[in-house]
């Protein structure tokens, strides 16, 4: 009620505040998804020494769970990944759109101190109408070929991450290097093998996401 009693000034002011607490709030979500992955991140790592320990010692069953979880967090850290690109495309686009009504009310104001012809106008914007509107058809026709070229990404993206024969592979190699000084640097070459690999899958999906790309 007590809105209804303001003036337009105010009302205006009020708006302005609440689209920014709305993308801040998107932000926050934003950063919020970023902190999750970064914490998956660690508790992957892990997973991983503790499934090459447990390969060590002879704990099967116990290193193939962990390898598993592992490989989870690879995969769901890549879906994660995904819709938070999307939700930030999302977001730009908002911001994009919120320009239409400034562009408006600064036409509005040119037009009260301008002595227009109004059938000129009307002409001129039906001319530009047309234009706009041929213009969106070619606009959804790349979309259709976007959306073509992408389809199926979202499993094509996860072929980036290594599979599980290959991570059971190397984490074989990892806990057969043993420990002790003699050893550490072939352990520390396995580790720099997979982490290049497993990054390399990352690069390629953050290509694949901000270029549009499809996966090959």
């Amino acid at each position: 009620m007590g809105r209804l009693f303001k003036s337009k000034k105010e009302r205006e002011r009020d708006d302005r505040r609440e689209r920014r607490r709305a993308f801040r709030k998107a932000e926050n979500a934003v950063d919020d998804v970023k902190d999750r992955i970064r914490e998956m991140e660690k508790k992957a790592k892990v997973q991983w020494d503790g499934a090459r320990e447990a390969l060590a010692e002879g704990r099967k069953a116990a290193s193939s769970r962990l390898l598993t979880s592992y490989r989870a967090a690879q995969v769901l850290m890549v879906k994660l990944e995904q819709k938070r690109w999307v939700f930030e495309q999302h977001i730009e686009k908002l911001r994009a759109a919120e320009s239409d009504t400034e562009f408006a009310n600064a036409l509005a104001k040119i037009n009260d101190i301008m002595q227009i012809d109004p059938d000129k106008v009307i002409d001129t914007f039906d001319d530009s109408a047309e234009l706009l509107s041929e213009q969106g058809d070619a606009d959804r026709a790349w979309n259709k070929l976007y959306e073509k070229e992408m389809e199926g990404a979202g499993d094509d993206l996860q072929d980036h991450i290594p599979s599980m024969d290959d991570l059971a592979a190397q984490l074989e190699a990892e806990a057969g290097a043993g420990t002790g000084a003699a050893s550490e640097a072939p352990a520390a070459k396995a580790d720099s093998g997979l982490d290049g690999r497993i990054a390399s899958g990352r690069q390629r999906v953050d290509s694949i996401l901000k270029g549009g790309d499809k996966p090959s």
